[in-house]
């Protein structure tokens, strides 16, 4: 059921390896569970596309090869150009799998070398057109600048910026911001520290004295950890998981 007139459009970025898509899965399960939302998730990751077996939605298709398949069909004069441009809809749809809760695509991982740039494109279009039909459209973003210095997420509303415990992470996400202000019209942003664990007190403060708005810890959780080691997908979490029951609570506060 549509709920809004515009989809609200959420980005997850970060830096490599703090659990962007871990945190990406937790949220769309409770977007799911606890409101009447349609849901869109993009796997907007071409090195480590992850969330698809997170959610347990595998496209037969992903972006990558669906514009490999335009390319071919105009080399083999199959279609027109103009034709392909008045059926992008169609063939993104397409490329969409859907379960009861959510819909998915993923951008995919490149089919050889050269720059990412012309899926990149696809998938600008795709969020400012196909996004439309839904009323939350969630992306799990790659690891740090591209996706932003690209212009791909130029319509979000709302930045999410994953950090873990490490500096680095906090100059992730001041890279992002700084990005961000250039490169789109975000309404809000709003930082997430992840595998919490330990007195973080220094961190939260250098947080507060740079201006961001931290909303959520998400402790280290041994449930994440089992199931990664079993290979699990992370969308099955017991509801009673503590890393679970605090991203309720993000997501409650972002869509409130």
């Amino acid at each position: 059921m549509k709920m809004t007139n515009q989809p609200l459009v959420i980005a997850v970025l970060g830096k490599g390896g703090v659990g962007k898509s871990i945190l990406t899965t937790l949220m769309a399960k409770t977007i799911s569970l606890d409101y009447n939302y349609k849901l869109l998730l993009i796997d907007a990751d071409p090195t480590h596309p992850h969330l698809s077996k997170m959610v347990k939605l595998n496209p037969e298709k992903s972006i990558e090869q669906l514009r490999i398949n335009l390319i071919n069909n105009i080399l083999k004069k199959q279609e027109s150009a103009d034709d392909i441009a008045d059926n992008i809809d169609f063939n993104v749809y397409n490329a969409m799998v859907e379960s009861k809760e959510f819909s998915l695509f993923s951008i995919g991982q490149p089919e050889g070398p050269g720059c990412f740039c012309p899926s990149n494109t696809i998938l600008r279009k795709v969020i400012e057109s196909i996004s439309k039909d839904f009323d939350i459209v969630l992306i799990d973003c790659e690891a740090g600048l591209e996706i932003v210095n690209r212009l791909v997420i130029q319509t979000v509303d709302i930045v999410l910026i994953i950090t873990d415990l490490s500096i680095r992470g906090i100059d992730t996400a001041e890279s992002i911001r700084s990005s961000a202000e250039k490169f789109t019209n975000y309404k809000k942003m709003a930082i997430i520290i992840n595998k919490v664990k330990g007195d973080i007190s220094n961190l939260v403060e250098k947080l507060k004295k740079l201006n961001f708005e931290l909303i959520g810890l998400v402790p280290e959780d041994q449930n994440i950890v089992c199931f990664d080691l079993e290979g699990r997908p992370i969308i099955d979490l017991p509801m009673d998981s503590e890393s679970y029951l605090i991203v309720k609570k993000i997501v409650n506060n972002v869509l409130n």
